[in-house]
């Protein structure tokens, strides 16, 4: 429904929930699979209903895109998961470089990657950039 999220092909994918302080958060990838794809999130408390569509809050931007700065592109088709120490970490995948020869979702160069991310003061996840590989982005 938005203009980011249909860019080259109109996709929205791989969603992906996080139960945190008392709100529901669905991910999803959206746009096609170049430097375009990104991450979108829909929110809604925890007590409310759920089924209602009037219970969720579109993000009106990506929550999670490509960081030209740090080489780091299409950013997308997402998971969560905790670490040893209890934190939340966004697993993810993307490439590091932006021109693609032929159909993008036909480019093997998709690598996992794994960050830290941290809330706002409203209990909403605060993705950051997609760290530069080889770099550990503080949490």
């Amino acid at each position: 429904t938005l203009a980011w999220e249909v860019q080259g092909f109109k996709v929205a994918e791989g969603p992906a929930v996080l139960l945190r302080n008392d709100h529901v958060f669905i991910t999803y990838s959206a746009s096609a699979t170049d430097a375009r794809y990104c991450m979108g999130m829909l929110s809604a408390r925890a007590d409310a209903d759920l089924m209602d569509p009037a219970s969720w809050t579109k993000s009106p931007d990506p929550v999670f895109r490509t960081s030209v700065a740090h080489h780091v592109y299409g950013p997308g088709h997402n998971s969560f998961t905790t670490d040893a120490e209890g934190r939340d970490m966004l697993v993810y995948h993307a490439r590091d470089y932006e021109p693609i020869d032929g159909d993008p979702l036909y480019d093997p160069n998709r690598h996992t990657r794994v960050q830290a991310f941290t809330y706002d003061r409203r209990g909403y996840p605060i993705f950051g950039a997609p760290a530069a590989v080889g770099v550990l982005p503080k949490s």
